[in-house]
């Protein structure tokens, strides 16, 4: 991201959103009524079953998309695949991918395939929103309330299944999770009106919380007792099963991040930890709020969590308190 940000600005005026806004993706418009919106992303596998890693890739792809307030329209397969594996795992890869992109009613329309040592898949993306209904990431305003759709955890438990140390259960919760649209929750947030919103990926939650409070010059309160998270999220973090990039997370946080004395370093790392497809961070005004929780509810998002607010930066650094 800090590279890509050494890019040169771009002062076209049909770009709505683009790289500086570090916005979930770019917004185009093409005419008074409609603006593509583009994204892509891609990672290996996090899960043993290729069909299943298929899905959960789909639906991290397709998550910016709705992030941004859009609809998705169609993708590209993104594939790089070892020759000393089966076609059959790239075939069962692909076909996750594609079962997902129905579920979203999004069509696969191509991809590109390179070789490689390491199994990798994704999607470039592509939705529209009508121009002026895009929801940015970076306009928070003071006394907001943000609400989180999907529990965290994710990247805790599939490195502790990495290392045979997690019950089938709990990395069956954890699967069916990721696995899940972000559509229904962003259906809720479009039909409510609300102000900012992001989705919770590689940089964990505080990572993307403080590209929310760096675009709009404010500061979160979270509540760590309000955070939702998955089963044996806090027994694998004690047990060591952080991954590189939560750990990366959480010293990247260490001078904008003030952290209440008696916060563990577990919960610590359950908030930093880098998700697969978690879920949406929504910035909603409070007298919205209602509307919001009453809209998750009827679209069948039950795992929706208040956990904090929105408030004036005391000092530049402050980012967030965890309280």
């Amino acid at each position: 991201m800090q590279v890509l940000h050494q890019l040169p600005k771009l002062n076209n005026p049909s770009l709505l959103s683009g790289i500086q806004s570090r916005d979930d993706a770019a917004v185009y418009k093409l005419s008074q009524d409609t603006a593509i919106v583009q994204s892509v992303d891609f990672f290996p596998p996090n899960v043993d079953d290729p069909f299943t890693y298929g899905e959960i890739a789909a639906a991290n792809a397709v998550s910016d998309i709705y992030a941004m307030g859009a609809e998705p329209l169609f993708a590209l397969n993104i594939v790089s695949f070892p020759d000393n594996l089966p076609n059959k795992i790239l075939q069962d890869i692909i076909d996750g991918g594609s079962s997902k992109s129905i579920e979203a009613g999004m069509l696969i329309v191509g991809g590109h395939t390179i070789k490689n040592d390491v199994p990798i898949y994704g999607l470039s993306v592509t939705g529209t929103v009508k121009p002026g209904s895009e929801i940015s990431n970076s306009s928070c305003n003071p006394d907001d309330v943000l609400v989180l759709t999907k529990p965290l955890g994710s990247g805790i438990l599939t490195t502790a299944a990495k290392f045979d140390d997690l019950p089938s259960e709990a990395l069956n919760e954890c699967i069916n999770i990721m696995k899940t649209l972000n559509d229904k929750a962003a259906k809720a947030m479009r039909a409510s009106k609300v102000n900012a919103c992001t989705d919770i990926t590689g940089f964990g939650l505080i990572g993307h919380l403080m590209e929310m409070t760096e675009g709009s010059g404010l500061m979160a309160n979270i509540h760590m007792n309000n955070i939702p998270t998955m089963v044996n999220a806090y027994e694998s973090a004690l047990a060591g099963h952080a991954p590189s990039g939560t750990k990366e997370n959480f010293k990247a946080a260490a001078n904008s991040v003030k952290w209440s004395s008696d916060i563990s370093m577990e919960n610590k790392l359950i908030l930093c930890d880098a998700q697969t497809s978690g879920g949406l961070l929504i910035s909603v005004s409070p007298n919205k709020l209602p509307s919001l929780v009453e809209n998750l509810k009827l679209n069948g998002v039950s795992d929706h969590a208040v956990i904090g607010e929105i408030k004036s930066r005391p000092e530049p650094s402050l980012h967030i308190k965890v309280n």
